[in-house]
């Protein structure tokens, strides 16, 4: 077996490792490109959402280099994302390609673990438990990482991109609990993270966080939302975050306690769930406004997503009850990238102003 799975951003390497202690051959395509979206534009329906064409384009690009067996995650409901397998299995069949494409549904953690994946990998469920204990060791350590690595881009960005490469290494070749735990020694030391306040260059802290909401592909796949984090550091921003696969496996487990967090919160905007992840994109902005206090809001989605174009009503009227701004950004093949940068820097800009205007009214 030749197993795939679209990219993931930092996260593909845990799940890499996952397929791996399942005893399956893992081929991934190369990293996503602008052949990787062409490729999804030219077999997707018009004017659906642009984490369909990039993944899409990421099992292509994995046929293309022998993968046989695809890899797909399924069942979100009220989201057009329920769909994906079912419209993706039909543009592959187009194609005339061999392959077997296996949907994983994310809302059975017992059929999950004693039905689909023994079934598919011919391994045992304790095999499978295992395999699942070390992809959320794995999952944590990439989040670290991220966490690490947005706070040294804020400060010291030239030798956070330096770090960058090695740390990367360092993740990916930790594949068992105990070399996990080595390597989160190891980029603690790396990035010279002491405490919470986790200091960078010459122990300056940043002048500015943003909280980054918005729909799941969109703020882990670096690609799909242009590095989007990376931009912020250059500018001198801290990039705070919550969604990340180690949170999205405690979900599904039942035991992510900032997920509740999020569902009781959001309601003082909505209602009810308009499907997706609305209801954590609104419930995360809270918690970042009032507990995290963050200089603004960024929010980041495909475009056309229809639940993520409600929470953005929601964080609009969050932002003027709060006083925090917002920025939303929604993103397709044709998002310019300059058009981005431009709009990122309009609003750091403005959120340096109303720094020092709060500032110069408290002296």
């Amino acid at each position: 077996m030749k197993a795939t799975f679209p990219h993931f951003g930092y996260d593909t390497y845990a799940l890499k490792t996952f397929v791996e202690d399942l005893g399956a051959e893992v081929v991934l395509g190369p990293p996503a490109s602008k052949r990787t979206v062409e490729l999804g534009v030219e077999h997707s329906p018009e004017l659906i959402c642009m984490p369909f064409k990039i993944t899409l384009g990421n099992l292509i690009e994995a046929m293309e280099q022998g993968a046989d067996t695809l890899l797909m995650a399924a069942g979100a409901r009220k989201c057009r994302f329920g769909y994906y397998h079912y419209l993706q299995e039909q543009a592959l069949a187009r194609l005339g390609m061999r392959y077997k494409l296996v949907p994983v549904a994310q809302y059975s953690p017992y059929a999950f673990v004693f039905q689909l994946i023994p079934s598919v990998f011919h391994v045992s469920p304790v095999r499978v438990v295992r395999a699942i204990a070390i992809m959320l060791e794995k999952s944590l350590l990439t989040q670290e990482f991220r966490v690490l690595l947005n706070r040294k881009r804020a400060v010291d960005f030239r030798e956070a991109e330096r770090l960058k490469k090695p740390a990367l290494e360092m993740v990916e070749q930790a594949r068992s609990v105990k070399a996990i735990r080595r390597a989160r020694r190891g980029l603690d030391r790396m990035f010279s993270c002491n405490g919470s306040a986790a200091p960078g260059h010459n122990g300056r802290k940043p002048g500015l966080a943003v909280g980054l909401v918005g729909e799941i592909y969109m703020m882990i796949e670096q690609f799909a939302n242009q590095e989007i984090e990376k931009e912020l550091g250059r500018l001198g921003v801290e990039v705070l975050f919550e969604r990340s696969l180690h949170h999205h496996l405690l979900h599904l487990l039942r035991l992510d306690r900032s997920y509740f967090r999020s569902q009781r919160l959001a309601r003082r905007y909505l209602r009810e769930c308009p499907g997706g992840e609305a209801m954590r994109t609104v419930g995360e902005s809270i918690h970042f406004v009032e507990r995290k206090k963050v200089d603004g809001l960024v929010h980041i989605f495909p475009f056309t997503c229809m639940p993520e174009n409600i929470a953005l009503e929601a964080l609009q009227q969050l932002s003027e009850d709060s006083g925090v701004p917002v920025l939303s950004l929604s993103f397709d093949e044709h998002t310019s990238r300059t058009g981005l940068l431009t709009r990122l820097e309009a609003f750091v800009d403005l959120l340096k102003r109303k720094k020092r205007v709060q500032g110069s009214s408290r002296n």
